[in-house]
Order: structure tokens, then C-alpha cells, then sequence
């Protein structure tokens, strides 16, 4: 597979990562940083259903990966309500 279409590839799977957590609208520098820690989790295999997670024999591994991808998704929440109070304080002015 070309690094284009890996990149391509890559770019859907954040983009539904984002979806299914209603963090589509965010504003443009957020949205960089938060694809950017996606692409950070995915290179090291640390999202849900990664091979890694999945085959790993160690259950002290599992359970620091489930405690890390747990943080994760508590910061997806974080995230989302952050731009809520944003778009709504600008909203405001």
C-alpha cells in the first residue's frame, strides 16, 4: 500500500473516531491536535481492537492499556464539552 493511501485510510478512521464521539465541529487548531494524539495512539496500537491490545498475553499490559484507552476516551468528553462552552461563550459576544 502507497503512503498516500495509508495516510488516506488513516485520515477515515480518525474521522469516524471523531464522529462516533460528536467531535466533528471542533475549531480547526483543535482539530489538528486531537487528530494528531489519534495518529500517536494509532502508531503505537493503542485504540480499541488494535492487534496489540487484542494478542497481548500480559494482563498487566491489558490492564494499563484499558486504564490508558478509559483516559482517552474520558478526554474525548472533556473535549467535546470544552467546544460546546466555547461556540456558546462565542455565541455571546
Amino acid at each position: 500500500m502507497k503512503e498516500g493511501q495509508k495516510m488516506a485510510l488513516n485520515n477515515r478512521k480518525l474521522d469516524h473516531i471523531l464522529e462516533d464521539r460528536g467531535l466533528t465541529n471542533l475549531d480547526p487548531d483543535t482539530l489538528w491536535q486531537v487528530k494528531a494524539i489519534l495518529s500517536e495512539l494509532e502508531g503505537e496500537q493503542l485504540l480499541k481492537n488494535s492487534k496489540k491490545i487484542i494478542s497481548s498475553d500480559f494482563v498487566a499490559e491489558k490492564a494499563t492499556a484499558n486504564y490508558l484507552r478509559a483516559v482517552v476516551e474520558q478526554n474525548w468528553v472533556i473535549i467535546s464539552q470544552n467546544n460546546r462552552i466555547i461556540e456558546k461563550l462565542s455565541s455571546k459576544s
